[in-house]
């Protein structure tokens, strides 16, 4: 059978010899089709809450005679197909909590109520308004009866406000500091806010940040939900308000840094080695300022390195043809040897500031091999070089130093000794 849609579409295209009978037989059938699909919308959300029946039907009846929402003529396309369905499910919202508001009635009657016009969220919020409200609730608050999820708590709580109480007496199913100053700026949240965002928002000016600070900690941070340790994001909340001014971008960066190095699991925090713990658990910005967190930031590996579990080998191969090397000179012990195993390669990269752990797969195939030279002076063994070699052509492709840094003569001189033994080609590239 074909769509609505596809109705509507065919009625549009039909040939200019068609009449105009049958251009109307085309809509007619696809007006009918809507209607039926609309009133089995309807009776199913009233299956859902038998209980509430009475309620229900007096809402949709009160919709159908005072607003065009839930009228077939206005439901043909998928967008506004869609749009029936949300108001239908506010609908039946509506009347699941009206039994818990009063089980007889409302503040006032649907059959009185005058919708204004605009969009069906201005309809619907005045719907919600002229059932609950006995006292001012706050307008952001109306998105918690079409908001996506079927959380009651903050359907539970308008009404709570609607009644007349404080938000500091409603029992929130989480832990959060509501004192007296958060209650205040609550009521006074911006639109477009979740009650939690809300929430949120209200601390942060509490605690002393504007307006700027509030949106952008509710809206482009991980802030914007509920999180654990409640008492240590607060702590985070002072510093950056005691820090102020920081960009938006900044501030971003410092929230997910924090939340990565104190609750998130190694493994992704780092990569492979990082172990199933938080690097740093025990992280506080106490006693730190903006630009000691700023050096942390940019140095927290070489930090965080020390505490890290041994890496876990996985992959080893067979060593190439190619053999080590061995040289002594101006007191200095020289060597170089082939990495052939995982954990060697991310040990050599967490060391060596680079890369080198990417080349695991490629190692393990044979395309490519991996060396590690290392100087010995005394009794302080460091490494200098991680080299790439390609074992067919015997190829010398890269030779790079700490942080991909051009290696230093001394180190040079050394692999050219060891390309001589070898009878190694240097890559034009070098």
């Amino acid at each position: 059978m074909p769509t609505i849609a596809a109705r509507m579409v065919r009625a549009a295209t039909l040939p200019l010899h068609f009449s105009t009978q049958a251009r109307i037989m085309c809509i007619h059938h696809g007006r009918r089709s809507s209607k039926v699909w609309l009133d089995r919308l309807i009776r199913e959300s009233a299956d859902c809450s038998p209980r509430h029946a009475r309620n229900y039907w007096q809402i949709i009846d009160a919709v159908r005679r005072s607003t065009d929402l839930l009228r077939p003529t206005s439901v043909w396309g998928f967008s506004t197909r869609e749009q029936a369905a949300r108001v239908v499910t506010v609908c039946a919202r509506i009347a699941l909590h009206s039994y818990v508001w009063h089980p007889d009635q409302w503040e006032q009657s649907p059959e009185h109520w005058r919708p204004p016009s605009g969009n069906a969220h201005k309809q619907l919020s005045s719907l919600v308004h002229h059932l609950f409200d006995r006292y001012l609730v706050p307008s952001f608050m109306t998105n918690v009866w079409w908001a996506e999820g079927e959380e009651r708590w903050p359907r539970e709580l308008y009404l709570h406000l609607a009644r007349g109480a404080g938000i500091r007496s409603f029992p929130l199913p989480f832990d959060f500091p509501l004192t007296k100053p958060v209650a205040r700026w609550f009521v006074e949240a911006p639109d477009g806010m979740s009650p939690f965002q809300a929430l949120r928002w209200s601390q942060v000016r509490a605690l002393g940040g504007d307006d700027r600070l509030g949106c952008q900690i509710v809206r482009r941070t991980i802030l914007g939900v509920l999180l654990e340790d409640e008492p240590f994001w607060e702590s985070v909340l002072r510093f950056l308000i005691r820090n102020m001014p920081i960009s938006n971008d900044e501030i971003t960066t410092i929230i997910w840094f924090i939340r990565c190095q104190r609750f998130v699991p190694g493994e992704y925090t780092w990569g492979p080695g990082g172990g199933e713990a938080p690097l740093q658990p025990n992280f506080s910005v106490r006693g730190r300022s903006l630009m000691s967190l700023r050096r942390h930031m940019a140095n927290w590996r070489d930090e965080v390195r020390p505490n890290l579990p041994p890496p876990i080998e996985t992959k080893s191969w067979e060593p190439t043809p190619i053999g080590t090397f061995d040289f002594r000179g101006n007191d200095a012990v020289w060597t170089i040897r082939e990495l052939l195993t995982d954990r060697e390669l991310r040990v050599e990269g967490d060391n060596m500031h680079h890369c080198v752990a990417d080349y695991i797969e490629a190692c393990a195939t044979r395309k490519t091999s991996i060396w590690s030279m290392r100087v010995l002076r005394g009794d302080v063994r460091r490494r200098v070089m991680t080299i790439e070699v390609e074992p067919e052509s015997k190829t010398i492709w890269q030779a790079q130093g700490k942080r991909n840094a051009r290696p230093n003569s001394a180190a040079q001189e050394i692999l050219q000794k060891w390309a001589a033994q070898e009878q190694l080609i240097l890559s034009e590239c070098m």
